[in-house]
Order: structure tokens, then sequence, then C-alpha cells
């Protein structure tokens, strides 16, 4: 007879009328349930064993919240992980043409101070080099043009990509990138320049009503920049098929205005477009540069409720998509086993949050061999969020994979909540979110929810039992990989199957290539 158990990573909404939204992070369900649905659920749960070809329980498997027999999904999801992870066909390359700015931010994480040096044409004959070593095994590079305000130099963006461009074709790479920018000088004209050198997302930051933004986002003269960043979006959102994503900062100065702002973009007509899209994210102190903002980043608490309702009023003006629980949002390029930052001069680090200490390098352009045998390089590969408690036995850690590693490699570098609880906002908004997708759809009403008995309860997220000291101990644990049952979880193709993360040297980057 069919044993069936119940996913760890089932997380329950209440509803009204003993319904209820139901979430599998590991596969990303979501489904409503009806009495008889949960009331089956709750019977699989306590071990009874269902008969019939009932349809609710065929729902319920589909959706990944029961499955029939034994399953380590914890060892499935960092089989998966490391595979996206270690995966060496793609290539993910930051490079900084500068890290000079136009503006004079005051909560900037590079500081105030920022070198003026521009990249030489001997940084990007070495940058060609290295995408030439790694070519042999790449199937994807991907770009992101950084700064500093990286269109200060459109020449090196533009000659550097026809450069990379021309050679993935050749041998049949995939190349895309983006750019991130102030948008002060993202006129038309740069912006088709852009669209034809392949870059498919701009993402530009505006933080709040014109006066305000332009208080915390003047020129380095201190003159505003608002009205000429809005022209500029309005003369591009229709007249190039580029995606403007469109940042806003969010700390407790700028949290009142942003409503405003919204109001302010929608009455321009830079709402309802299929490629202007609003998100949101917190200021953090995240590095000695920014520290003297510290007194005004919001808790992680507040700004999970904040941010429910931003998205909330972005999504009815038209300027925001719905949330849906990301996958692996931690696997950004820093932890990714070819993800590079590039400085002008040649430096490569694995974050860009640390660009502005020499001491956190992994090496040169000069010198590609020598990442073989880097240190620092190394430490970022170790670190594995499935060697933390706190981690390992969460709901949510198929979205968040341990959030940002270098909250876990540098905090004492960071002041504030954020150094000792590195944990997305989706810990503490799920529930809310959920809900707020759920009503915009048109799965359910308002009035089918108690706004007090959906509120997340970061505790609930909890998997298994915590650590000792339920904390982010760091603590080490093998995890044994053979015998995995991989079940019908999505995955990349399995080459890494067998490694551990101590396994993953850098040396991987270079080795085949000099064969």
């Amino acid at each position: 007879m069919l044993i069936l158990n119940s996913s760890k990573y089932n997380i329950l909404v209440p509803l009204k009328n003993d319904r209820c939204l139901a979430y599998n992070s590991l596969k990303g369900g979501l489904a409503l349930w009806e009495p008889y649905d949960l009331q089956l659920y709750e019977r699989i749960r306590m071990g009874e064993i269902p008969g019939g070809n009932d349809a609710s329980l065929e729902g319920l498997t589909r959706g990944g919240f029961v499955f029939p027999g034994f399953r380590d999904e914890l060892a499935m999801l960092e089989e998966e992980y490391r595979n996206h992870r270690f995966d060496g066909r793609t290539l993910i390359l930051t490079i900084a043409p500068t890290l000079d700015c136009n503006f004079g931010c005051d909560y900037c994480f590079q500081g105030s101070l920022k070198e003026r040096e521009t990249m030489t044409s001997e940084v990007q004959d070495g940058i060609v080099e290295l995408v030439k070593k790694i070519s042999p095994e790449l199937k994807h590079l991907h770009v992101a043009w950084y700064g500093g305000e990286p269109l200060l130099k459109r020449t090196i963006i533009e000659s550097l990509s026809s450069r990379l461009i021309a050679f993935c074709d050749r041998n049949s790479i995939y190349y895309d990138s983006m750019i991130v920018t102030n948008g002060y000088q993202l006129k038309a004209p740069m912006a088709r320049s852009l669209y034809v050198h392949r870059v498919k997302i701009v993402q530009v930051t505006l933080d709040g009503q014109p006066d305000y933004h332009d208080a915390r986002r003047p020129l380095r003269t201190g003159r505003p920049t608002f009205e000429r960043i809005v022209q500029n979006l309005s003369s591009v959102v229709d007249e190039v098929p580029v995606s403007l994503s469109i940042r806003v900062n969010v700390d407790s100065r700028n949290i009142e205005g942003i409503a405003g702002l919204m109001q302010r973009l929608s009455e321009l007509g830079l709402n309802h477009k299929k490629n202007l899209k609003l998100y949101f994210a917190p200021v953090e102190a995240t590095t000695e540069a920014c520290h003297t903002i510290s007194d005004f980043c919001m808790s992680k608490c507040r700004y999970g409720e904040e941010e429910v309702e931003l998205y909330h009023k972005g999504f009815e003006a038209g300027l925001t998509d719905l949330p849906y629980p990301p996958r692996f949002h931690g696997n950004c390029g820093a932890v990714r086993l070819r993800g590079f930052v590039i400085l002008p001069n040649g430096d490569i680090h694995k974050c860009w949050n640390a660009v502005t200490d020499a001491e956190k390098k992994v090496g040169t352009v000069f010198d590609i061999n020598a990442l073989n045998s880097d240190q620092t390089l190394q430490d970022w590969l170790d670190w594995n969020p499935f060697e933390c408690e706190s981690c390992r036995n969460c709901k949510i850690l198929p979205n968040c994979s341990g959030g940002c590693g270098y909250k876990f490699l540098y905090s004492k570098d960071m002041l504030g909540e954020a150094a000792q609880l590195p944990c997305i906002s989706w810990r503490y908004n799920i529930n809310e979110m959920l809900v707020l997708r759920a009503v915009k759809t048109g799965i359910i009403k308002e009035e089918d929810y108690d706004p007090v008995k959906i509120k997340t309860d970061p505790a609930s997220l909890i998997a298994d039992l915590p650590g000792e000291d339920g904390a982010f101990s760091g603590k080490r644990i093998d995890i044994p990989m053979s015998d995995m049952n991989t079940g019908d979880v999505p995955m990349d193709d399995l080459h890494m199957n067998d490694k551990t993360i101590s396994d993953m040297s850098i040396a991987a980057l270079v080795a085949k290539s000099q064969s």
C-alpha cells in the first residue's frame, strides 16, 4: 500500500470558512484549499493512508504538498542548488568602466570619495582574454555594466560590448547584458546604443517625489536630478525596446513619500507599460562607507510590512508586477562558480559590495591563472547556506538560498539588523504577499481573510528543529550526497552530483581551457 508523506516546505495561510492558501516552496505550487483538501492533508500529515483516486489527492501530489514514499527533500534541494550555483557553462561578469559618479547619494555603499580611474585598453584586453580562456565550456555570457556611473564611459561600453558580442557569436555562446545607471544620461540615443549592444535591462533608481529625491540623490554639484531622469524615461519607454527596472530604495526617511512618487509617475503616463516596472529594496548599512545612514534603516519586520503595501499600491497603479516567491534568490554572481566583478584597474572581486576594499579582491585580469589559488575566492565558494542551522531548517530556503553571502562573510563590516539577520523580506511577509497575489488574480476576495490571522510569523517558518541557539551559527553539517531520490523536482543537467563544496576549487575555471 502506498505511503504518503507531507513536504517540510509547505506554508499554509488560514482563510475564513476553514479554507486556506497553500504554498510549497520546493516546487513553487500555490493552491486554494477547500475544507476537504485541508482535512485530507492533515490526515496524511498524521500518518493516515487515504484510499481511492481522490482528485484532491492528485492536486496535493502535483503541487508537491505530499509525495509517495520517502524523499530527502533537503538533500534534493541542495543538489539542485549546487547544480545551479556551480554550473560552469555560465559566466557572469560585472564590469565597471569607472567607479567615478556624477551623483552624491548619502547612502552609497561605495562612499563619497570615489576613484575616478577609467578602464584602460589593457584591462579591456584582459577581460576578453578571460572570456576566451573559459570559452571552451561556456554556453552563456551575461554582462552587468556597473559603476560608479557606467554611462560616463559610454565608448568603453560600446567598444567592449562589440568585442565580446563578436566573440560569443563566433563561438555559439549566448550573450546578454544589463546596466545599473542613475539614469541622468539615459536619453533616447544613449538607450538605442545600449539596445544595439544587447543591453536588455536598464536599472534606474528613483527614491521619492522630486524634492526628496533631489535631496537624497543630487548631482555632486548639488543640482537636482529627478526631472531629468523622468524625462529620459519618458523618451525611452515607448521608443526603445529595453526593459526599464525602476529601483526604489526604502528607509524611514522616504517611506511616506513613495505613494506620491507612484502618483507622479502615473501622471506622467509611465504606468501600465510592459517594459517599465518598479521594485523596492531596503536601504542597509552594508559597508563602512555608508554606516552614517544606519539609524535610518528599517527593521526587517517593519520593512516586510511596508513592502506588502508598496506592492499593493504599485500594482493598483500599474507600476509593479505582483511579486511571487523567487527561486534561489541568493544565487547571485558573487557566489556563482564563474561570477566576477572587474574594476577599471583590472582588479577582480566576487561581490560589488566589496569593490572599495582592495583586500577583498580575488585576483586581476593580468594574471588569470592566479585565480586558481586565491583564498578569498575559495572562501566565497566554500560558503554554503546548507551548513547554517537557521537556513537549512527554514521553509523558504528554496526561495532564499541563504540570502546575501556577503552578509555572512563580512558581517563585521555591516551595521544594524542586517548584520545579525541576513534574511530576505519574504521571511517577514510571505503570507501577506501570497494573499495579495491571490486577491489580485481573483482566486480569493478581500473578505475571505482576516488581516490579523494571515500575518506572517517568522517562527512558523521553521521546518525542523533549529540549532541550539536558534541563530545563524554557520555550523558545518555534512550531508550525505549518495542515494538521493531526486523525485520529480526539475533540475538542470546534473554533472556535479558527487562533488562537495570543498571540491569546488576555482581551478575549474581554467583547467580545461589549458589542456
